[in-house]
């Protein structure tokens, strides 16, 4: 699998999306710790600047993402969440980010 491609490509949708409300990209899961195999999906967190509603972002991310999925037959796994909300949330989840994450881009 081409995940470099594929992390290039989603970051370009998802900077086409969002433009500067975007912060980042984090690939988590094990990706990140590279223990991934032919079954593996793609963990990503999206950091924005600002999120009126988890399920719309979920929404509009993943009309931009179904695509690159069907593209290189991968599962992309896509949570966003604001850029406080992932500086001042300590659940178990954001910790795991926090410590294993590889920002995309």
């Amino acid at each position: 699998m081409q995940i470099k491609n594929i992390l290039e490509k989603v970051r370009s949708e998802l900077k086409h999306l969002y433009n500067d409300n975007l912060v980042n990209i984090v690939l988590y899961g094990s990706y990140a710790r590279n223990d991934y195999n032919e079954n593996s999906d793609i963990d990503l967190l999206v950091i924005l600047k600002k999120v009126e509603s988890t399920g719309k972002e979920i929404d509009r991310i993943v009309d931009v993402i179904f695509d690159i999925n069907l593209e290189y037959n991968v599962l992309i796994s896509v949570i966003p969440i604001s850029e406080v909300d992932y500086k001042m949330i300590n659940s178990p989840l954001l910790l795991n980010v926090r410590k294993e994450g590889v920002l995309v881009g």
